[in-house]
């Protein structure tokens, strides 16, 4: 499946029908820059903003570490991961 299909369909499963004006520059600078920091505010999408890209620069056949992504608290890695889990679900 390509990056844009891909993209859709997680947007689909989600029940999103679009990206937002920072997500779409967030995932131009994340597929362009090696690092990137994403500042917006709290329920503006940041979380899907990060992640869609992420997913397009993923390589399966690599075993290392790709991506490191560092949160400013203890509660926000397990919004993230919840949010990883349901993508991944929904992308089988």
């Amino acid at each position: 499946m390509n990056a844009e299909d891909q993209n859709k369909n997680i947007l689909s499963n989600l029940g999103i029908d679009s990206l937002n004006e920072m997500q779409i520059a967030a995932q131009h600078a994340i597929i362009k820059e090696q690092n990137v920091l994403l500042l917006s505010p709290t329920g503006s999408g940041k979380t899907l903003a990060f992640l869609l890209p992420i997913l397009q620069l993923l390589d399966e056949d690599i075993t290392k570490v790709q991506c490191l992504i560092v949160v400013p608290s203890r509660d926000w890695p397990f919004r993230q991961s919840r949010y990883g889990k349901r993508w991944e679900q929904n992308s089988r």
